[in-house]
């Protein structure tokens, strides 16, 4: 969150709510033991294809970028707030939820890179999903990361469905 929106809502309520959920987020999502299934070599694979593709917009560190392309902000994609379960508001891209790492899948699979969608293999796009669960702590397990592996690896404990935070986020 950036620009005119962050300087209206910082110290408000709702901003000390949206930053201990990211907070408290980026936590589970980091130490969450059952939130893993990906081997070193799809990691290492998706780094080089990260930093080729994606850092452009992204930044090399995950760290999201302003203006990245046509205007549109590039989010986080390592941090504390890398991958929340509801889009930010603003997103113009994104407007499903991220409870499953399957869903960051189907988003990015048909959405990125921004200047040329879908354009990378069903493998690259794997890759880069396992280096970025990867650099936000989780570890691999040596089961190669799939659309079915993908399916069972919640992002955050409170994307879980029916989860109180996901209520609660929904009426912010």
């Amino acid at each position: 969150m950036s620009g005119a929106f962050e300087e209206h809502h910082r110290g408000s309520t709702w901003w000390r709510c949206a930053r201990w959920l990211t907070a408290v987020g980026f936590f589970i999502f980091a130490a969450n033991g059952v939130a893993h299934s990906f081997t070193e070599t799809q990691a290492e694979s998706g780094a080089r294809i990260y930093q080729h593709q994606c850092g452009r917009c992204h930044k090399p560190n995950g760290e999201g970028k302003d203006d990245s392309y046509r205007g549109l902000r590039a989010p986080e994609l390592i941090g504390g707030t890398a991958l929340p379960c509801r889009p930010r508001a603003l997103q113009k891209i994104r407007t499903s939820d991220f409870r499953t790492v399957k869903d960051v899948y189907e988003f990015v699979s048909a959405t990125m890179p921004a200047d040329q969608p879908a354009s990378l293999s069903a493998e690259e796009y794997w890759n880069v999903l396992a280096f970025i669960l990867q650099r936000n702590g989780t570890t691999a397990d040596n089961k190669r990361l799939t659309a079915t592996t993908s399916r069972e690896i919640t992002l955050r404990s409170e994307c879980a469905p029916g989860s109180a935070a996901v209520a609660h986020e929904a009426q912010l």
